[in-house]
């Protein structure tokens, strides 16, 4: 009778394991975000040669008390939610390098943190020079709601900004 007890009791705890195991499985990961991971329906990438819509640069409303940038996009847009620093820095004389070196940057997507350097910084020229920013890139092909929020400090200036994205079905 004792073995029995006890053989099913090493059955009960077996499969409870086994059940633990499997759902820790279907579960996403909590930890850091990187290329290529997915939140709900949105892809969090790098950007390549496609075309890019670059967050910093087509300036969405703004509501400065709270630090939100809202932007409504179609679905399948690319936007790269990173902030840029520009360069040349015509006030303080830093070359962009020595700028990029002395900030510090941290972004939030949804709440989770951002490996920045799994992602890397790319450069863009616009017409105020040369912008660099971390290559992260946000693209859905569902429509839906999301926020990346940007914090750090460049230039000895502190930043808080949230990015929210709306994509929208085309109409």
């Amino acid at each position: 009778m004792k073995k029995r007890a006890f053989l099913t009791l090493l059955v009960l705890f077996i499969a409870l394991l086994a059940s633990c195991a499997s759902n820790e499985a279907l579960e996403p990961a909590k930890g850091m975000i990187e290329p290529g991971d997915k939140i709900g329906n949105f892809l969090i990438t790098k950007g390549g040669n496609e075309d890019i819509t670059y967050a910093t640069i087509i300036h969405c409303p703004f509501e400065r008390s709270s630090g939100i940038e809202s932007c409504e996009l179609p679905v399948g847009t690319l936007v790269n939610v990173g902030l840029g620093v520009y360069d040349p820095d015509t006030h303080n004389g830093k070359s962009l390098d020595q700028i990029w070196s002395e900030s510090t940057y941290e972004m939030l997507i949804d709440g989770r943190p951002v490996d920045l350097h799994e992602f890397g910084p790319i450069e863009i020229t616009h017409m105020v020079g040369i912008i660099r920013i971390w290559n992260v890139v946000i693209v859905t092909d569902k429509p839906g709601e999301i926020s990346a929020r940007s914090t750090g400090v460049v230039n000895g200036e502190p930043f808080d900004q949230t990015e929210k994205l709306t994509f929208n079905a085309p109409g």
